[in-house]
């Protein structure tokens, strides 16, 4: 097993990795605020802004997964939609440095899952276990 813990790191930091993107994907279909945050992400959080980048071709394509990044988006940021569209400058600051429900904290623990899981994709594969040959054939 320790030989593969790599590859399961590699497939959570895909999964991870393609729940961002489809969720933020979605972030500039919200009406009315999505691409005030869209804007503010593309200013002030690049990892926020590589997930949209990602995630909007795939949610264009398909409909079903843009309603389902909305939804979560939504339920997420929607405590905090009144104040974003006050002062649409620092919506990155309030959607990461307070949490409005267990939804939002969901999707900032989820925001940062797929840069750790690549970093330890990348520790355990350095530090996987080889084979060792005494003779040569």
């Amino acid at each position: 097993m320790k030989r593969r813990l790599h590859l399961v790191a590699s497939i959570l930091f895909v999964v991870t990795l393609a729940y961002d993107a489809v969720v933020w994907g979605a972030l500039p279909a919200l009406p009315d605020v999505g691409e005030s945050i869209a804007d503010s992400a593309r200013r002030e959080a690049p990892i926020a802004a590589t997930y949209v980048a990602l995630g909007s071709g795939v949610d264009a394509a398909v409909p079903l997964l843009q309603a389902f990044g909305a939804r979560r988006l939504e339920q997420a940021f929607g405590e905090g939609f009144e104040r974003i569209r006050s002062d649409s400058t620092v919506a990155m600051d309030l959607i990461f440095n307070t949490t409005w429900n267990g939804e939002h904290r969901w999707l900032k623990t989820m925001y940062w899952a797929p840069p750790f899981f690549l970093l330890l994709a990348l520790v355990l594969w350095t530090r996987r276990p080889r084979q060792v040959r005494v003779l040569r054939r």
